[in-house]
Parts: C-alpha cells; sequence; structure tokens
C-alpha cells in the first residue's frame, strides 16, 4: 500500500528534502504568488501554515505534483532517476493494473467534524485567492470531483475548478461532454439535481488518477478501482449523509451537494488564471453547486494545484506522452522511440527510427485524422531519434535545419469545442445550456491541426550531413572526469 492519507505524502516530501513550511502567507494572493515563483523554477513542494485570518493549522498546500521527483515519490517510484527511467519503470506498472473495487468503511479521519445546516461555511477554510486577475477564490483546483452515472452505476473521479461563491454555494466549471458534464446532464434531463462530491485534499494517487497524470482510466472504469491496485486493496470510502456517494475515507475536506440544471441557476464564475498560460474563459455564467454538507479532519489542508504559465525549469512527469506512444504503437506503427509535450497545451514532438519509405507519412495519417476532438489546435514536430525530444534546442534545430516547406508542413481541418483555448474567437465561447441541440452551449470552432515533418528524407537519409557532435561516449566521459567544471552548470 502506497499512502494512507496525504499526510503520509507530505511527511516523505519532507523526509526528501522535498517541501518547504511557509509561516505567515497570506490566502489573498501571497501563497497563489509563492506558489506560482517556486514551480516555475522547479523547486519545493510548499506547506503554507499560520495563515491570517484562520487558526493555526488550517492549512494549503501546493507544489505537490509539479516536478518530476514529488510525482515519482508519489507514484512509489524511484526519485534519484532520470525522467525517462521513471517513466518507463511508470509504463510497466500501468500495463499490469488488476482493478479492486474500494471498499465501504463505517468511518474515517474525514469525519472527525460533519458541518450541516446552518453551520455549513466553505470560507471556514483558508481558500487562497491563486492570481491577481482571479475573479474568484478558487478552493477546488488539486481536488476530486465525485459522481455516479444513474444509469450504470459508474463512479467518476474528475478533476474540475470549483470556485467559492459564498459561504454556501461553490461554483463548477466544467467543459462540455467530459465524464462529469455527461453525468449532470443526466440528472437534469430527469428533472433532478445533480448530486456531488468535491475533495479538496486527498492522497495523491487518488488525486493524481483524477487528474489524468500519469494514467488515464479506460471509458466506464472508476479511478477508485484504479487506485485499488495501486494500493493492492480496495481502496477506502466512506457514503456522503445525503447524496450517498463515495468520499476518500481520510480525505482532509470534502464537500457535498446539488447541482442544478443551467435553466435553474447561472452564477457568474471566472476568469481564472489557466494552464495555458491565459485567462482565455473570461468570467461567464457557470453551474453552482448548493452545499448541503462539509466533511474535514482536524487541521484540514486544501491540496491546492494552481496553475501556472507553462514555462517551468523542470518537466513534468506527463511530458512524456506514454499515452500517444502506446496508441501508435497499437495501430502496428514500430520505431516510435517517444513522445514528448515540449510546450503546453499542444505542441508535441514524436522521435521515429525511420525503418521504410512512408513510415513517417504513416505516423502523421495515424496522429491527426481530423473531424472534431476535445482540445483544438494541436501542433506535432516529427524529428528522428537522434533528436533529444526533451530539449527544446535541439527541436527547433531540427525545424531549421530538416523541415522542408513543400513538402513537410501539413495543416488537417479540424474542429474543437474546448472553452480554455486562447484562440477561440470572440462571442463564441458561451455557458451551459439544457438545450441538447445547442450542444449545451459548448459551441464548436475551427480548431485546424499542424503537422510538421523534421525528419530526414528517407530516400536520401544515407546522404543526409552527418551532425557535427562528438560520439556520446566521450561525451560522457569527459563530464567524468572534469565534473567539477560542469557541477555548477
Amino acid at each position: 500500500m502506497l499512502w494512507n492519507d496525504m499526510r503520509e505524502y507530505l511527511e516523505r516530501l519532507d523526509q526528501r528534502g522535498y517541501l518547504k513550511t511557509v509561516c505567515g502567507a497570506h490566502w489573498d494572493l501571497e501563497i497563489g504568488a509563492i506558489s506560482e515563483l517556486m514551480i516555475e523554477r522547479g523547486g519545493a513542494a510548499l506547506l503554507f501554515d499560520e495563515i491570517p485570518d484562520y487558526p493555526k493549522g488550517f492549512r494549503v498546500v501546493a507544489n505537490l505534483e509539479m516536478q518530476p521527483r514529488h510525482f515519482a515519490v508519489a507514484l512509489g517510484l524511484d526519485d534519484s532517476r532520470p525522467l525517462p527511467e521513471m517513466a518507463a519503470t511508470w509504463e510497466q506498472t500501468i500495463r499490469n493494473i488488476k482493478l479492486i473495487p474500494p471498499q465501504v468503511v463505517p468511518s474515517g479521519p474525514v469525519l472527525e467534524n460533519v458541518l450541516s445546516g446552518d453551520a455549513i461555511n466553505v470560507l471556514k477554510f483558508p481558500v487562497p485567492k491563486w492570481h491577481e486577475k482571479d475573479g474568484n477564490r478558487y478552493i477546488g483546483t488539486g481536488c476530486c470531483v465525485v459522481q455516479q452515472d444513474p444509469d450504470t452505476g459508474f463512479v467518476n473521479v474528475g478533476t474540475y475548478r470549483v470556485a467559492v461563491h459564498d459561504e454556501k454555494t461553490c461554483i463548477i466549471f466544467t467543459e462540455a461532454n467530459k465524464h462529469g458534464d455527461v453525468i449532470r446532464r443526466k440528472f437534469w434531463d430527469r428533472g433532478e439535481k445533480a448530486p456531488v462530491l468535491v475533495s479538496v485534499g486527498q492522497e495523491p494517487t487518488i488525486t493524481l488518477l483524477s487528474e489524468c497524470h500519469g494514467y488515464r482510466s479506460p471509458e466506464g472504469v472508476s479511478e477508485f478501482d484504479v487506485a485499488g491496485s495501486f494500493r493492492g486493496e480496495p481502496y477506502p470510502v466512506v457514503l456522503g449523509q445525503s447524496t450517498g456517494l463515495p468520499m476518500p475515507a481520510a480525505a482532509e475536506i470534502v464537500i457535498e451537494g446539488y447541482m442544478p440544471a443551467p435553466d435553474q441557476a447561472l452564477i457568474p464564475e471566472g476568469p481564472f488564471g489557466e494552464w495555458t498560460g491565459y485567462y482565455a474563459h473570461g468570467r461567464a455564467p457557470e453551474t453552482p453547486i448548493e452545499v448541503t454538507a462539509i466533511y474535514h479532519r482536524h487541521d484540514p489542508i486544501i491540496w491546492g494545484s494552481p496553475p501556472v504559465r507553462p514555462v517551468r525549469a523542470n518537466p513534468q512527469f506527463d511530458d512524456l506522452d506514454l499515452r500517444t506512444k502506446r496508441e501508435l504503437e497499437k495501430q502496428g506503427i514500430p520505431g516510435i522511440e517517444g513522445v514528448y509535450v515540449l510546450a503546453r497545451p499542444d505542441f508535441r514532438v514524436v522521435a521515429i527510427k525511420q525503418m521504410y519509405d512512408e513510415h513517417v507519412e504513416e505516423v502523421m495519417r495515424a496522429l491527426e485524422p481530423g473531424g472534431h476532438h476535445y482540445h483544438g489546435n494541436h501542433t506535432w514536430v516529427l524529428v528522428d531519434d537522434d533528436i533529444d525530444i526533451t530539449n527544446a534546442q535541439e527541436v527547433h534545430w531540427a525545424i531549421a535545419s530538416r523541415l522542408i516547406p513543400e513538402h513537410g508542413v501539413r495543416v488537417v481541418p479540424s474542429t474543437a469545442d474546448w472553452q480554455l483555448d486562447p484562440r477561440v474567437p470572440p462571442g463564441v465561447r458561451t455557458a451551459p445550456k439544457q438545450d441538447h441541440s445547442q450542444d449545451y452551449g459548448r459551441t464548436r470552432y475551427s480548431a485546424h491541426n499542424l503537422i510538421l515533418n523534421c525528419c530526414r528524407p528517407y530516400a536520401w537519409r544515407d546522404q543526409f550531413p552527418q551532425v557535427n557532435v562528438n560520439s556520446v561516449e566521450l561525451r560522457r566521459a569527459t563530464v567524468e572526469k572534469w565534473r567539477h567544471l560542469f557541477d555548477t552548470v
């Protein structure tokens, strides 16, 4: 078993020297600003305590999963290894998942405090205002939103941003046709409010599964079942008193409530500084959560995962795109050496060991068939296997020296309904609507894909000029012998 709760994870990070405690930072911008700077510099995880206006012990954590070594600790990997080796070990782990359903237990630490009726107060906790231009305080950034499909019984655990509106009301933003949106609409179609739980502090494996970091649960498979595989035993859950939904038994804070249909209530939400590096969605009407109960541990901790500009000093663990690599391999395409997210939201590099004529063309056809998809405006760069796809300078060099524009540039017509794309034209973003004929109010837009073939032409690859670089062996030996010259560089 990896973890009983988030506190064990924090203790391990502290033991590894990956956690810093910050006392006295204010919830209004100061916690967010410190977190942003630390994330951009590839620094430590942060535990904020003694937050003004709140009791000592009511805490916030941030930067828990933004650095590869923090992520490795969360997954039980050897965090001393280079990122590609950690990712390879993780890939073997997820190939051998054996689903274990969760177990309902009679009690757990999350039930140490139960607030209902007049006692409900979401602002009892030091909810940060993460960015200067945010329109709300956001309690749900590193959260797990739990919902159950009324038709199939499938329990989904997803991450959707959750703002605080007032003491008894939150607001949730969910993209169209995500699991959380599909489930709530089934309730709305029945004329019912949709039940929901929001856990805002929980052990790391269910959090990472909720965020689809490192692994995306197959369609119809609950993240609780996958988390059981990592534990080697059923994941312990307790049930919400009014909704009957399962929550992590050792969660820090859980908010329980119901979401009314859009024709019953919408509340302005945002803007919010998003992971694309923009305030793209603006302030718009979104779905409220009418809070019916709050459960929390003594001295509760909010898991904060505020988005920042994707310009971090260190890559994220899932910048190595194992999912796309597996999809290409499933289609029978050999020679895929790696897929890497060089820049977010959707700038990916694929390294190919060319083995036959039309090999690169085969990859291009498989990557982007066009049509409609969730994320829009993908950019793919295809390079030879001698390029380090994690090194932006090498990728840029491949584009500059191997791309033949008249043959190697392809635009694939597509559409998307992703609301956070900063390239969505003005007036296209809209609020959720009950009317199905309007695609739930999330209007589709043109989102073409760009593919750049920066591989050596297969027909004359052997005559392509050789690269001016010393051998791997000579470079490694030089660094080993003269390490003192390089340690501070």
